[in-house]
């Protein structure tokens, strides 16, 4: 039974893939009219104005004034400034709940290198997955999970003594796609001598 619990809670937990569809024109009209609505009260509660009394005309709303377009510019900051910790809260409680940064990035409309660096360390592990080592061409190479990048890194020697490794901004989505870089780099580099006898 427990065990039954457990496997309905991982399968409720796994993200859907697609995990949103795309907004309509008519969700996203209704947005952008509540997000202004919710803006303008809070100009209106920092105007200096009196919302409340009219101008010296029925037709020269408060609103239209220069100072209170002021304070609706200033809402609308304080709204951006609000948004910068929220994306940051959800997207590392998404990391920490197993979405990798390819999701985070698609989610927010950005590669998942430009995911990494907004929010470095959100997508966290959850179990430790043990380093790859393999042979090829006469070289040796080693790929390993880095949990704080959220993706898998390379470094090798091939057979004619160089060394390389994915260097310090790149890493993958997959052990595979790792291994294959490295494994090209071992097969373009193998010992001239080691070639020819063969």
């Amino acid at each position: 039974m427990v065990q039954n619990e457990n496997a309905v809670h991982e399968a409720f937990m796994t993200p859907r893939d697609p995990a949103w569809s795309e907004p309509s024109e008519a969700q996203l009209t209704k947005f952008r009219t509540e997000l202004r609505a919710v803006a303008a009260a809070l100009a209106d509660g920092i105007s200096v104005r009196d919302t409340n009394a009219g101008g010296p005309d029925a037709d020269l709303p408060v609103r239209s004034t220069p100072d209170w377009q002021l304070a609706m510019l200033r809402a609308l900051r304080i709204a951006r400034d609000e948004v910068e910790p929220m994306t940051e809260e959800y997207a590392r409680s998404a990391g920490r709940r197993g979405v990798t940064y390819p999701q985070l990035g698609e989610a927010w409309g950005v590669s998942r290198q430009a995911a990494r660096k907004r929010w470095p360390g959100a997508v966290v592990g959850t179990t430790a997955k043990e380093p790859i080592e393999f042979e090829s061409f006469g070289g040796h190479a080693r790929v390993s999970w880095q949990p704080e990048d959220g993706g898998w890194w390379w470094i090798g020697q091939a057979a004619n003594g160089s060394y390389a490794d994915a260097g310090d901004e790149v890493t993958y989505d997959t052990s595979e796609e790792a291994a294959a870089i490295a494994g090209a780099f071992l097969a373009a580099n193998t010992n001239p001598k080691e070639t020819q006898e063969a």
